[in-house]
């Protein structure tokens, strides 16, 4: 079937329930950001394959809203399917729930499948759609996909007290501690990442997501790993059991939750619907305590963080040279430019970074995007009919890996030729935004929105802009982009903590010109103590050149000249180790010290 003819089914199966409209979110029970193959049901439905946005379909209607970082994709891959593209929060946009309530007559029935609606999203759709009657039980789109993936089932391994500097005694007993300061007896969590973190074990379940898929409770005497058991090793097995764990299968969590009693704590946001209904016992919700152990990173992680960088880095060098001696305009005569396409860059990037000790996997497909394709924000190449590297303008590459010491992302922009002067000037804007952010001192308990404007400055002051966020946080080991601190335009309300790992990725991008994002990890360490209080800035952890060729001068300030140059001098001493001689040479080149005078 193509996409006009599952909607079409999916209609039918509509009809068939009574049910005016239906909703296909981007999710699974766990709330994962990328998904298990079995719940890709809305790019299966709309052909739109972006990690984030939600599909509407009515009698006579079908829309997709998304963000910024997807309306150039969505507005490809949506062309002929009969989907109109809602591009969530710009002016005269309706959001999906205004959408419903305008469209929808008396008595209306909304349906989803409630093991992939969160209870936050539903809770929040009770509130705004009164009147509107929200059917959770129905997942219509399991009866339309008859040749649904199975789920992947890797193995369990264990992470080491040398990698995460705390036992999994430790954190469930620092989770115990935080129930009783919450009045609660007990947490179901929900989120698969905060599963592996509590108990120190690690699998691939999803492609570029070391997890497993699982669910965990907490209370005051017990705590249970609910998983297909199929996945735990007998030394797996034996570990969790030294720490406390009980193994129990995958669909044990929904009798479980029904036996409990007293306060119950959940976090609203990675708990499902279905499971949520299970429970009978008074529930508490916020943010899951996992979530905000695993955030800020302990001194063992964050050494084991620095090692990754530099294996990282390392890969990184190897890549911008293979990339200037077979693409640029740095090759031996024009003419003898090998044809080197987007995708060809991501797979020996990929080779490059193999090479590291204790390399596992990509944090995330890569991003390899030339000239216009740039200005997609989540592009990603396609294996056959990608395009050609030419020598001139810009390539964006944003990649990452997981390592055992931890996970990196990191974006640079490559000018690959002759640039135009407007290429120039947003590059050298993208780079002082960069800095600007890298050289922040503030205040304990400020926020990423404060921080999001700092960043932004520079390409406001010019009537520019980027819609995505500026900063996410970054997992150890785990998915690369964590919560719950967040550096954008959103309110979140939740501060940039001391030992936080965070990106730093302003970018820019022209329509069908070019693409502009330079990205470093960062983590928040103190800055000093006055009279007005504690202070916090960020140290800078990536460890890679940033090309000084499109630099327009006059634009960048002389303190910014010298964090960019003290920079380099710190990338150019740790990484030179891990490089043979032509690498060497080529990153001294690479990291010379920039001068406008």
């Amino acid at each position: 079937m193509n996409i006009s003819e599952r909607i079409a089914a999916l209609r039918q199966k509509m009809k068939e329930c009574a049910l005016d409209a239906y909703i296909i979110p981007s999710s699974d029970p766990h709330q994962n950001e990328y998904l298990p193959e079995p719940y890709k049901t809305r790019e299966f439905m709309s052909g739109f394959t972006g990690s984030a946005g939600t599909l509407l379909v009515t009698a006579e209607k079908a829309g997709l809203w998304t963000d910024g970082r997807y309306f150039l994709q969505a507005e490809n891959q949506l062309k002929g399917s009969g989907i109109t593209l809602f591009k969530m929060d710009e002016p005269g946009v309706p959001t999906l729930n205004a959408f419903l309530k305008s469209e929808l007559k008396a008595a209306p029935k909304v349906g989803m499948d409630g093991k992939v609606v969160s209870l936050q999203n539903y809770e929040a759709m009770q509130k705004e759609l009164e009147g509107i009657e929200l059917v959770t039980d129905k997942d219509l789109v399991g009866d339309i996909w008859k040749e649904r993936p199975e789920p992947a089932l890797s193995a369990a391994f264990i992470l080491g007290n040398e990698y995460t500097g705390k036992s999994a005694a430790e954190k469930i007993a620092e989770v115990r501690k935080a129930l009783g300061e919450k009045g609660a007896d007990a947490t179901l969590i929900g989120a698969c990442e905060d599963v592996c973190y509590l108990f120190n074990i690690r699998g691939n379940d999803i492609p570029c997501n070391p997890v497993l898929i699982s669910y965990a409770l907490i209370d005051k005497t017990r705590a249970l790993l609910f998983i297909n058991e199929k996945q735990i090793t007998a030394q797996v097995r034996s570990f969790l059991q030294k720490e406390g764990v009980t193994i129990a299968p995958y669909e044990a969590v929904f009798s479980e939750a029904a036996k409990l009693t007293g306060t119950v704590y959940l976090d609203g946001a990675r708990t499902n619907v279905y499971l949520r209904s299970k429970i009978k016992a008074r529930i508490v919700q916020g943010l899951n305590i996992s979530s905000a152990l695993k955030a800020s990173k302990n001194e063992t992680e964050l050494r084991n963080f620095d090692i990754a960088m530099e294996k990282d880095g390392a890969a990184m060098v190897k890549i911008l040279k293979w990339i200037e001696d077979n693409a640029s305009a740095n090759a031996a005569g024009t003419a003898n430019i090998p044809h080197i396409s987007e995708f060809d860059v991501s797979k020996k990037l990929l080779e490059f970074r193999a090479e590291g000790k204790d390399f596992i996997e990509a944090s995330f497909e890569t991003i390899s995007a030339y000239g216009a394709n740039a200005a997609i924000v989540h592009y990603a190449p396609a294996e056959h009919g990608s395009a050609l590297l030419e020598p001139k303008g810009f390539l964006l590459l944003d990649s990452g890996g997981h390592y055992i010491n931890g996970t990196t992302d990191i974006t640079r922009t490559i000018p690959l030729g002759p640039l135009s002067a407007e290429e120039k000037q947003s590059y050298t804007l993208v780079l002082q935004s960069h800095i600007r952010l890298a050289l922040a001192q503030f205040k304990a308990g400020t926020t990423g929105l404060s921080l999001d404007t700092i960043a932004r400055q520079p390409l406001w002051e010019r009537g520019m802009d980027y819609n995505h966020g500026t900063g996410h946080g970054v997992g150890y080991l785990l998915p690369v982009h964590e919560g719950p601190q967040s550096i954008s335009k959103r309110p979140i309300n939740e501060a940039i903590k001391l030992g936080m790992v965070t990106s730093n990725e302003p970018g820019y991008y022209a329509a069908g010109k070019y693409g502009i994002r330079i990205e470093n990890l960062v983590v928040t360490v103190p800055a000093g103590k006055t009279d007005s209080g504690d202070f916090y800035r960020f140290k800078t952890i990536t460890l890679c050149p940033i090309d000084t060729r499109p630099i327009v001068p006059g634009i960048l300030s002389q303190r910014e000249i010298d964090r960019l140059n003290a920079y380099h001098k710190e990338v150019r001493t740790r990484l030179s180790p891990y490089l043979d001689e032509a690498h060497r040479l080529f990153l001294e080149e690479k990291t010379k010290p920039y001068s406008e005078k």
